[in-house]
């Protein structure tokens, strides 16, 4: 990096769980520090080849989001820059985004460097109190913005990953073996979690 630039960390963030049939909330970020539109290229092709398209975890097939996941995997598109947590509900969404974000950008930042987050569908009032409250635990932030899922496949991959989780902790075996595999393989970091996880090499 030349003298004086400093590094962009961009953030996409999504959750499941504020439905009544979840007794918990996950949240999902996508850290990335890399060039931004060659992973969502990627993650298209991912999109076209799985036949997932844009649809998100609950609109799409569960032989296809599981092929999409498998070769998000397969192709190692992300590797540690999937961060997420699980929360006992009553909670408000707004404390376990803070955290996992704050954790996934003080993860994978350099010591000079700028944050861009990106959640699903927030409004204006809530992105400037997420702003401000990630100012104030010490995050070097740029901007919080809302993007819709429909547009970028950044979010769509959160949103994949946090339905996974939120099915395999619900009991799905098949989520439950594409959700130890990603473990095993530490491309996904747990921040907060509510279950005892299988450690690596058991199977849940």
């Amino acid at each position: 990096m030349a003298l004086g630039l400093k590094e962009k960390v961009y953030c996409y963030v999504d959750e499941t769980g504020q439905d009544p049939a979840s007794s918990f909330f996950v949240v999902v970020v996508i850290a990335s520090a890399g060039d931004q539109d060659a992973l969502r290229h990627a993650l298209m092709d991912v999109e076209k080849v799985a036949g997932t398209g844009r649809r998100k975890w609950h609109k799409s097939r569960p032989e296809r989001r599981l092929r999409y996941l498998d070769l998000v995997l397969e192709r190692r598109l992300v590797h540690g820059e999937v961060f997420f947590g699980v929360y006992q509900k009553p909670i408000p969404y707004f404390f376990p985004m803070l955290e996992v974000l704050e954790r996934a950008i003080k993860t994978k930042a350099g010591p000079r460097y700028t944050a861009r987050v990106f959640v699903d569908g927030i409004d204006r009032q809530k992105a400037g109190e997420l702003t401000n409250a990630l100012r104030l635990r010490d995050v070097r932030l740029e901007m919080v913005k809302s993007r819709r899922d429909e547009s970028e496949p950044l979010i769509r991959l959160a949103d994949m990953w946090a339905g996974c989780i939120r099915a395999a902790l619900q009991g799905s075996p098949e989520t439950k073996s594409i959700f130890q595999r990603a473990l095993d393989l530490q491309r996904i970091c747990e921040v907060r979690g509510l279950a005892k996880f299988p450690q690596k090499g058991k199977t849940p």
